[in-house]
């Protein structure tokens, strides 16, 4: 399959026109017709990812966060992008990201976080755009089942992302239902959460008057880490491809790229 044919896959699930203005998804390194026999899927082109691309003689890296994002001067190796930008085209590797038009897209990192947590009656959080006749945006909300206390809600959320450990502010002893959520660094929209009567927030990368803000709230947080929240999205993007790119080796990268642990 030519590398444009997939792109045009990857597209229909995820369209360009949903990207935030800052953001710079789609085809970052590589040719658009070059011929794609194995795609390997992960969060980062980090270097253990690129080595691991190598060592399987992939043609692209399918990644959510974009390598490139601000302009750049020059393409050496004196810089730690400049460095992976020539290994990928040394080597012969597209590189080609999807990332805050992931997030809004249905069934992109925000629903598959809403579906892993098991809610009800998802819906968009921050809405700001359509997708296919439809409000869409950044985030999502929903109910559980049956509501549990924070503390539990907090435990039951480190479970299910298989993560070490989740960063929690608020009653531990609240009874919490309705939730909202943003995948990666979402803080800037724990407003729609309080407006809309989510009893928790889910996000990442929260600081510490981020914190004392929610609490101000009266609104229970959960800092469930950038990589737990956004990594489930791997296997899920590799399950689509797989179905649709006939022909295409797809692999989802084996590096863990949490960097923080508790110790």
């Amino acid at each position: 399959m030519k590398c444009h044919e997939l792109i045009k896959i990857l597209e229909n699930k995820a369209p360009l026109y949903l990207a935030e203005n800052w953001d710079n998804p789609g085809l970052l390194v590589g040719r658009v017709n070059r011929d794609i026999k194995t795609a390997l899927i992960a969060l980062d082109v980090t270097n253990d990812v690129i080595d691991e691309a190598i060592n399987l003689k992939a043609d692209i890296i399918i990644t959510h966060h974009p390598l490139i994002f601000g302009a750049i001067k020059s393409v050496n190796d004196l810089s730690y992008t400049g460095e992976k930008i020539l290994m990928l085209i040394e080597n012969g590797i597209n590189h080609y990201a999807m990332h805050t038009n992931l997030d809004k897209a249905f069934g992109g990192t925000n629903d598959v976080l809403a579906n892993t947590l098991r809610l009800e009656n998802i819906e968009p959080l921050a809405v700001d755009c359509e997708q296919n006749g439809l409000p869409n945006g950044l985030g999502r909300m929903g109910t559980l089942k049956n509501g549990m206390t924070f503390n539990d809600f907090a435990l039951f959320v480190k479970t299910k992302l298989n993560t070490e450990f989740v960063t929690i502010t608020g009653n531990k002893e609240k009874i919490v239902k309705k939730v909202g959520l943003c995948t990666g660094s979402g803080f800037e929209f724990i407003q729609e959460a309080h407006a809309n009567k989510c009893d928790v927030y889910i996000t990442a990368d929260v600081k510490f008057h981020d914190a004392q803000k929610a609490l101000e709230m009266g609104i229970c947080l959960i800092d469930a880490t950038h990589y737990a929240t956004e990594n489930i999205i791997v296997p899920v993007l590799s399950k689509y491809i797989s179905t649709l790119a006939n022909g295409v080796n797809v692999i989802e990268s084996a590096v863990c790229g949490q960097v923080f642990y508790k110790l």
